[in-house]
């Protein structure tokens, strides 16, 4: 019987990788080695030899980044997949096995039978460390948010039980605002590197053309909306963790509310951006003004509105046409 390569795993930890090569015949081998440019080189492509399989492995963080884009480069087709969905195989095991080599076979076994991978992997350098800082400014933003709202109780307390300064919440502050003047550079920073592609420097400024859409916010939305394979609006605003969940069964219907499984720093922006057009273009004015007109709270026309706006980008893009109000508000 041949005896080829149909399915490869690999379990990525920070020092190394455990992979798991499957055979035609059933048969599974392990092999570990660092997870270096030498051992990738020298061990893993050798043994691969231009096989045409799947190559699954986890989403670590950045760990994976090393061995998918040298096997991404000469031509494997590799998938980076979610460990929530990864798990649906490593753990189907009567035993329950929990190693390095064990997560690679069942990896593997991912690689073989599973019908719902994400596209291959074709991220290069520029694009990883780009969502690399986008993944620090939501952290960034989360710790300022965090840190003002501290500060602002104990000032608060301060005022009612009338004591002095305290040179350290000075320092703080001055903290504050240097933590502040970073996040801005680290935008402006991360608009200007994407700007040098002229392809999405057009895109930047299309999706700019709308209302309460900043540059930094069509940058985000560029980098971490899906473009391929049959994406559409809808699927973006699933992606924001927009979506409304349904909850009914027969004749009972629950409560809906915002799935919010998708990017929480990508929704939290647009949701800041439905806020800038509510408050700065009339049209927007006007339809947030209709949607309390029939009832609804603040928040939830101000969540339609953002629906809105990633439809009208998605729009913007597909047709390479800049915003139009009298095209997206039927009022006009």
């Amino acid at each position: 019987m041949d005896k080829t390569i149909n399915a490869v795993g690999i379990d990525v930890a920070k020092a190394s990788l455990s992979i798991c090569t499957h055979y035609t015949d059933d048969s599974e081998k392990v092999l570990t080695i660092r997870n270096t440019d030498t051992d990738i080189s020298i061990k893993l492509l050798p043994l691969l030899n231009n096989c045409k399989s799947k190559i699954v492995m986890e989403s670590t963080g950045h760990y994976q980044w090393l061995v998918a884009l040298l096997l991404s480069k000469n031509g494997y087709n590799v998938y980076v997949v979610n460990p929530l969905l990864a798990s649906q195989y490593i753990t189907k095991n009567i035993r329950k096995v929990k190693s390095d080599p064990a997560d690679a076979s069942g990896l593997a076994r991912m690689a073989r039978v599973a019908d719902n991978l994400p596209e291959p992997f074709k991220s290069n350098e520029n694009t990883l460390w780009m969502r690399k800082k986008l993944g620090l400014l939501s952290s960034l933003s989360k710790q300022i948010q965090a840190l003002k709202a501290s500060i602002a109780s104990v000032k608060e307390a301060q005022e009612i039980i009338k004591v002095k300064d305290s040179l350290a919440i000075i320092e703080l502050e001055e903290t504050l605002n240097s933590l502040e003047k970073s996040k801005e550079k680290l935008e402006k920073e991360c608009v200007d590197e994407s700007k040098k592609n002229e392809k999405v420097k057009k895109e930047i400024e299309l999706l700019n053309s709308i209302p309460g859409i900043s540059e930094f916010a069509a940058t985000l939305c560029l980098h971490w909306f899906d473009r391929d394979n049959g994406s559409t609006a809808k699927s973006w605003i699933a992606y924001s963790g927009s979506d409304i969940s349904v909850k009914e069964s027969d004749t009972w219907k629950g409560k809906c509310k915002l799935t919010k499984r998708g990017n929480a720093y990508l929704r939290k922006r647009l949701y800041c951006c439905a806020w800038g057009a509510y408050m700065h273009d009339p049209n927007f004015k006007k339809y947030y003004d209709d949607l309390r007109e029939q009832g609804r709270p603040h928040v939830e026309s101000l969540l339609i509105i953002m629906r809105k706006l990633i439809r009208i980008m998605y729009s913007v893009l597909e047709t390479g046409q800049p915003y139009d109000a009298k095209k997206c508000f039927l009022h006009e």
